[in-house]
């Protein structure tokens, strides 16, 4: 016995041995598609995190330029750090591309303050937020049930 169900564009056949869902092609490709691009992203923030928590010579270099003391760059470390692992985490990642965005907003707001190429450095960082949800909309169900296209 089999049931078929239309929701969203999408088709979704029940049947006695379980679900299959008539776009399976393309629910693997943009899964594929989201994985890729949230791995991308979070190469690069795990990237910047770790240069911070080692402080770097670029990082003393911005610590120095603009007065931050020579701690600044740990917590800063510390907190993308956590937010991007708690981001890989399937069942967390919501909560983990909001702590990302907000790290993003503030870097945001450093870089139009500062006037250190508040264009490039704003546009960047936004980029990238945008990139973290959208990595997270195509490849997680319940994201992409709350906000569709």
């Amino acid at each position: 016995m089999s049931t078929t169900t239309r929701v969203a564009g999408h088709t979704s056949t029940s049947t006695s041995t379980g679900t299959r869902t008539g776009t399976k092609g393309t629910r693997s490709t943009r899964r594929t598609v989201g994985l890729v691009i949230t791995g991308l992203v979070g190469a690069f923030l795990a990237v910047d995190s770790i240069s911070h928590l080692l402080n770097v010579q670029t990082a003393q270099d911005w610590n120095e330029k603009y007065g931050a003391p020579e701690w600044f760059s740990l917590p800063l470390g510390i907190s993308l750090g956590i937010a991007l692992i708690v981001h890989l985490i399937p069942r967390t990642a919501v909560l983990g591309a909001v702590l990302i965005t907000g790290y993003l907003g503030g870097a945001i707001s450093v870089n139009l303050f500062l006037d250190d190429q508040p264009v490039f450095g704003s546009v960047f960082a936004f980029t990238m937020a945008v990139l973290v949800w959208g990595g997270l909309w195509l490849r997680d169900d319940r994201v992409r049930a709350l906000y569709t296209l």
